[in-house]
């Protein structure tokens, strides 16, 4: 697959079970808020799945199919908006980003996936404030189809410029999930593990230990899944163990980083164990094999022992004082016999 280019997006949403909406910046230049607001206002628009035979009442769209199965669905655009509206429409492959979110690729890329198999009956859509249309769309699923989960979207795009200086692309999609038949082989891959351990300036108050590791889904499933991070100090005392968190869903191929934070006192070194169980998402979920990774990482008290030096070097300087008008007393009373 090409290497992917993103839009620095003004706004962007797509869930797992609904729609995307991307406001992407093209060429960056100044423009009012209020100029902004009232844009938003005049501007809008809605899509929503069309029931059919392949269901209703759709969040988006997901099929289960062999190879060589052609089928045909829609999707309903309605201008909300107090302004015309003139949409491209497209389809593009989609992906999980490295935060754990679900994107599209960008317009100037060829789908070479999902994205590649879905063809609409229009490639343009006129819609005047109020009206609504659907549009029709065709999957292909190529003989040769590899099995597994397949991503696409189908994309409504606004392009306009504003001020003749600063050009918004505008999107709006919905998710197309194709889950070819065969054998489904979900697998994960988890590396670059790395732990630091971030000390409190206050010596009474714990540190913070960040972890940070990458999740690769090497298989043809979407997977997700549950980790769990436990740390301690050495021989596994006083160990803590952060709540369970569930990864994001992560498509085929995709990598996702992942950042995590546990406080925790300062205990010379401090170990632990992160313990992943990855999950197969969709029809035929099966659970995989846990990963479990250790780490170690220095944990020193520089707050505490900086405490420890300055309570030190009081004890020193006052007991330096005490030995030197000790001297001086004595001095005197030999003096003044």
């Amino acid at each position: 697959m090409p290497a992917r280019s993103l839009l620095r997006t003004q706004a962007l949403a797509l869930s797992l079970a609904g729609a995307l909406a991307a406001s992407a910046l093209i060429a960056a230049a100044p423009a009012s808020a209020a100029a902004a607001a009232a844009d938003s206002a005049e501007i809008a628009w809605t899509i929503e799945t069309v029931d059919g035979p392949h269901g209703e009442g759709r969040p988006n769209f997901s099929y289960a199919v062999d190879p060589g199965t052609v089928l045909t669905d829609a999707l309903r655009v309605t201008n909300t908006g107090r302004q015309p509206l003139d949409l491209a429409v497209y389809a593009a492959d989609a992906y999980t980003t490295p935060t754990g979110n679900i994107d599209l690729d960008t317009p100037d890329l060829t789908p070479d996936d999902a994205g590649a198999w879905v063809s609409t009956d229009t490639d343009r859509l006129v819609l005047q404030p109020g009206e609504q249309s659907e549009i029709s769309f065709t999957v292909r699923v190529p003989d040769g189809a590899a099995p597994g989960d397949h991503s696409a979207g189908l994309i409504t795009s606004l392009l306009n410029t504003q001020q003749g200086t600063l050009s918004v692309d505008r999107r709006l999609a919905t998710r197309i999930s194709v889950r070819v038949s065969g054998d489904l082989v979900p697998a994960v891959d988890v590396s670059d593990v790395v732990a630091q351990y971030q000390d409190s300036w206050n010596p009474f108050a714990p540190g913070i230990l960040v972890l940070d590791y990458r999740l690769t889904n090497t298989g043809n499933t979407r997977v997700t899944a549950s980790e769990t991070l436990t740390a301690s100090a050495p021989a596994g005392l006083f160990a803590t163990t952060a709540p369970v968190a569930a990864l994001p869903e992560v498509i085929p191929g995709s990598t996702i980083d992942v950042h995590r934070e546990l406080e925790i006192a300062p205990w010379g070194v401090i170990s632990g164990t992160v313990s992943l169980s990855p999950e197969a998402v969709g029809l035929g979920a099966q659970q995989l094999d846990a990963v479990v990774l250790e780490f170690s990482t220095p944990a020193v008290p520089w707050a505490v022992l900086v405490v420890i030096l300055v309570v030190a070097a009081l004890v020193v300087l006052t007991v330096l004082l005490v030995r030197r008008r000790a001297r001086r007393t004595a001095a005197s009373s030999a003096a003044a016999a």
